[in-house]
């Protein structure tokens, strides 16, 4: 069974077109919690994804990194919360911190249906000039 992070990318567009990226994507900012090994460190989401979230932080983390990641989603008024398998898939020095993409890899059951569906919601209320949260 394949899981939908794992949809392969699709083909280069052609003249013209513009590329389509993977998965549902939006320039979001939400608190999450990342762990590796015993350490946690709290960051702030800069964009995120089914497939996976970008995030800033102080902390040096390595290409390959598997990390546990924690998304505190606002729903109405209140968060839930998601943790995700994940692995860090690039990091970008930004003198003195540093951007970071995570790849999402498992998802505790129910898990991408609730982020799916919340994304969803917060690009609607984008597009139509409405708060996210």
């Amino acid at each position: 069974m394949t899981k939908e992070a794992d949809v392969p990318a699709p083909s280069e567009p052609k003249a013209g077109q513009q590329k389509k990226t993977r998965h549902l994507r939006a320039p979001i900012e939400i608190r999450i919690e990342i762990t590796i090994g015993p350490q946690s460190f709290t960051a702030t989401s800069r964009n995120l994804a089914l497939g996976g979230v970008s995030f800033e932080t102080l902390e040096k983390l390595s290409v390959g990194d598997e990390v546990n990641i924690l998304l505190y989603i606002p729903v109405n008024k209140e968060l839930e919360l998601l943790k995700i398998a994940s692995q860090v898939v690039w990091v970008e020095d930004q003198d003195g911190s540093y951007m970071v993409g995570a790849a999402f890899k498992k998802y505790a059951p129910g898990d991408l249906k609730r982020l799916r569906e919340w994304l969803l919601e917060c690009v609607r209320a984008q597009k139509e000039g409405r708060p996210i949260f």
